[in-house]
């Protein structure tokens, strides 16, 4: 009986998560303002994430949860003198992510946590600007500080995470504004609700 529970526990546990999104995008302009033509990040958007994870204790007080998530946020990029231009990102994702909880709490219902870890994803929204490409796929290091609540065998997992940019979305593709524009990395935070159900 104790092996047979061992095994029960190590299982995944699956749930689901609904969110908020905000998004910076950070335009490295090369212009001299005003001099010559100049480009920069605009207005940003709220936008909305829902998804489904899974949940697989490794130690006490670790745990890895994998996770499928699509969200969509739109930003506003502003070139001078052409003006502004929104761009649309709708995210498939793969966030995998590690929690480390406060295991000293016992059966207390709430304690605090902390997630790290990194995701990949991909834009399927189409942005056709003749003034700045930017690429469809994305990476990402992601950190957030949460709370595990427990009510009864549900558990509910509050949590806001930061998501940095790791790869430079500027694709050269003879664009008006490549000259002016280096680099352009997306920073997110979301805030995310989990809901998952604990097996026996």
């Amino acid at each position: 009986q104790i092996l047979a529970q061992s095994k029960e526990n190590e299982r995944f546990a699956l749930g689901f998560f609904t969110g908020l999104e905000t998004q910076s995008l950070g335009v490295q302009s090369l212009g001299k303002w005003p001099d010559e033509p100049n480009a920069w990040s605009g207005r940003s958007s709220p936008g909305a994430s829902v998804g489904v994870f899974a949940r697989k204790p490794i130690w006490r007080w670790l745990d890895f949860q994998p996770a499928l998530s699509v969200s969509y946020l739109e930003n506003q990029v502003v070139f001078w003198p052409d003006g502004p231009e929104s761009y649309r990102f709708m995210d498939a994702e793969l966030p995998l992510h590690f929690v480390v909880s406060d295991w000293r709490r016992g059966e207390f219902p709430l304690s605090g946590c902390v997630l790290f870890g990194g995701r990949i994803g991909w834009n399927f929204a189409k942005n056709e600007s003749s003034f700045l490409k930017v690429s469809q796929e994305r990476f990402g290091l992601d950190l957030g500080l949460g709370a595990k609540i427990k009510v009864k065998r549900w558990r509910l997992q509050p949590a806001f995470i930061y998501s940095h940019g790791l790869n430079d979305l500027h694709f050269l593709e003879q664009s008006k504004y490549d000259n002016v524009v280096g680099k352009v990395l997306r920073d997110k935070l979301s805030f995310r609700l989990f809901v998952w159900k604990q097996r026996k």
